[in-house]
């Protein structure tokens, strides 16, 4: 849960880490390291992440969250939105994933 929220850590923290996960529809697993910067290097290579939403969910914590999810294709990743009608999203790529969470957590720390 909350792909993006574990991809923005290492900047907001400034301290590089590891992640690893486990695809929701097929169970493989999935790590990624997050540098200084917000870089990212993960495997498998054909990593992506789900950025969507549950319908007709107003709070954040509760209607993102839980689809907020790595998974280890693009095809794992549509079969599991198609298996989800109630969650409406998109498949985007680990580069997309980590920039909106450098975006979002990476300054929430630093004192304006």
């Amino acid at each position: 849960m909350c792909a993006i929220d574990a991809l923005g850590i290492a900047p907001m923290f400034r301290v590089p880490i590891e992640i690893e996960s486990r695809d929701p529809a097929s169970g493989d697993a999935i790590r990624a390291r997050v540098a200084l910067d917000g870089s990212v290097e993960w495997s498998p290579e054909s990593a992506v992440v789900v950025a969507g939403a549950i319908r007709r969910q107003g709070d954040g914590c509760c209607g993102c969250c839980p689809v907020l999810n790595f998974f280890v294709s693009p095809a794992t990743a549509e079969r599991w939105l198609a298996e989800h009608p109630e969650v409406r999203g998109n498949v985007i790529s680990m580069q997309e994933a980590a920039a909106a969470g450098q975006v979002v957590f990476g300054e929430v720390l630093t004192q304006s």
